[in-house]
């Protein structure tokens, strides 16, 4: 099975846990994202969603522009090798209720899988699957659906 970094978004945005959340959103906003991954090194210690600006900047009346986002993000992140399957990232997507998982390689985070990148690469994968079994049911009963020039193939 092709492996899920075909189908993620590639590049990172980052942050340290110390920066604001009102600069963090600010470059959410430009770079057109809706997850920043904290960043210790090459380490992943914590996802910053729009959701979490949402649920625990604004609903709170915490002021983004003295609140550090490591204060306000998840930590505890839940992220996919750059090899894991569609079924793999349906579970945890599921299980954990994220919209954005990292994905991770050898030397850190290379990219975020969203959940509109994941239903995209299912939708996909799933067309295929149908063109596929309508192409070989074609087949079967005599009919080519690609021989449209009215060739026999050597029939």
């Amino acid at each position: 099975m092709t492996g899920i970094a075909s189908f993620m978004s590639e590049g990172v945005v980052s942050a340290e846990p110390e920066e604001d959340v009102a600069s963090v959103a600010r470059r959410m906003s430009e770079k057109d994202v809706g997850a920043v991954f904290l960043l210790a090194g090459a380490k992943v210690v914590g996802v910053f969603t729009e959701r979490d600006l949402l649920t625990r900047v604004v609903a709170k009346g915490h002021d983004p522009a003295q609140t550090p986002v490591g204060e306000v993000a998840t930590c505890d992140v839940v992220g996919v090798a750059e090899d894991a399957s569609l079924r793999e990232c349906a579970e945890k997507l599921e299980r954990h209720g994220f919209r954005h998982l990292p994905v991770l390689g050898a030397g850190g985070a290379i990219g975020v899988l969203s959940a509109r990148d994941f239903f995209q690469a299912a939708a996909a994968q799933m067309q295929g699957m149908l063109e596929r079994r309508v192409y070989d049911s074609e087949l079967s009963e005599g009919f080519d659906p690609y021989d449209h020039l009215g060739g026999s193939y050597g029939r």
